[in-house]
């Protein structure tokens, strides 16, 4: 069990949205091919160790919030220390760049730029989760840009093009985390963070959300990406839904402080919220099935390892 808390300390679960972007841009770099060869294997793992090093810093950043919510449980309850921690960053980090050397020196930049802006995101002073706008750029531009790039780049030079297929990801990660600062403003407000949601309040956060997936969408269309679209159409509704019922919420006419939302509100954003990123996974698993099973693996490996050391059913469907 001790050498489980080590991967899971990875957070495979989060690893997912990463794999998605990764195989998006591997998928479009080979223009609409199915082949899954051993240099995308070594690359599929050179960006998991990436990304997992990432979330373990976030991790030893917020040791005490977490330990404070209960959450995360594995440093918090000291079942390994942040010495040990810090060790698999190292490790992590040295073995991914050391693989890095089968592929070009633009495809380490990308790793760099990767891992340097999750730093950025998560440790102080830059701190970029809670300041608004950066932590919209952030997650945009390193999952839809970044990850994309590191999946082209396995199998394909640098080019304009590389930034402009990325461009419907880029906005609908956007529009996926604006709307989820909107869901957290309460708890980042006491925590005294300022993200992009609480920076400018509900309404307007929801309606940058939708003005992000509806630039999705018609960047889908005019790059002809398949993928995306039928994604982003039927993300669209929802985020527009949200949007129409947070528009119509009573203001007091003083303040303009919004009465209490009712729960019907609340579940629509989450639906905005937690539709996206399943609807890009079952197109990529249509794709590719042996993603599926990848897919299976980590759920039910997650909730043995949760269950089994802490008594928690984690994740949820």
């Amino acid at each position: 069990m001790h050498f489980l808390d080590y991967i899971f300390l990875l957070r495979p679960t989060v690893l997912i949205p990463g794999w998605i972007f990764l195989l998006l841009g591997y998928y479009r770099a080979e223009g609409g091919m199915f082949r899954v060869t051993p240099l995308f294997v070594l690359s599929f793992m050179i960006y998991t160790m990436i990304m997992g090093a990432g979330y373990i810093v976030n991790q030893i950043a917020d040791i005490e919030t977490d330990r404070i919510n209960n959450k995360l449980f594995i440093l918090p309850r000291g079942l390994l220390s942040v010495k040990a921690a810090y060790v698999e960053v190292i490790i992590l980090v040295a073995v991914a760049f050391a693989l890095s050397f089968f592929f070009s020196s633009v495809y380490r930049v990308f790793l760099l730029l990767s891992f340097v802006l999750g730093l950025l995101y998560s440790v102080k002073p830059a701190k970029f989760k809670g300041r608004p706008f950066l932590d919209l750029v952030s997650n945009a531009f390193g999952y839809g840009f970044l990850g994309f790039a590191v999946g082209w780049l396995t199998i394909k030079d640098f080019s304009l093009n590389t930034f402009i297929y990325s461009v419907p990801y880029i906005l609908a990660v956007g529009a996926v985390f604006v709307n989820a600062t909107v869901l957290d403003i309460k708890g980042d407000k006491e925590a005294g963070e300022i993200t992009t949601g609480v920076y400018l309040g509900e309404r307007k956060a929801l309606l940058l959300a939708l003005v992000l997936v509806i630039g999705s969408l018609i960047a889908s269309i005019f790059l002809s990406d398949f993928i995306c679209l039928p994604c982003a159409a039927i993300a669209s509704i929802f985020f527009f839904w949200a949007y129409r019922m947070k528009s119509k919420t009573r203001e007091t006419p003083l303040s303009g402080e919004r009465i209490s939302p009712s729960i019907k509100e609340e579940k629509v954003v989450l639906l905005s919220v937690r539709l996206s990123a399943p609807l890009l996974a079952l197109a990529i698993c249509i794709i590719y099935p042996w993603f599926f099973v990848l897919l299976l693996l980590v759920f039910f490996l997650s909730r043995f390892y949760y269950k089994k050391r802490f008594d928690f059913v984690y994740p949820s469907i």
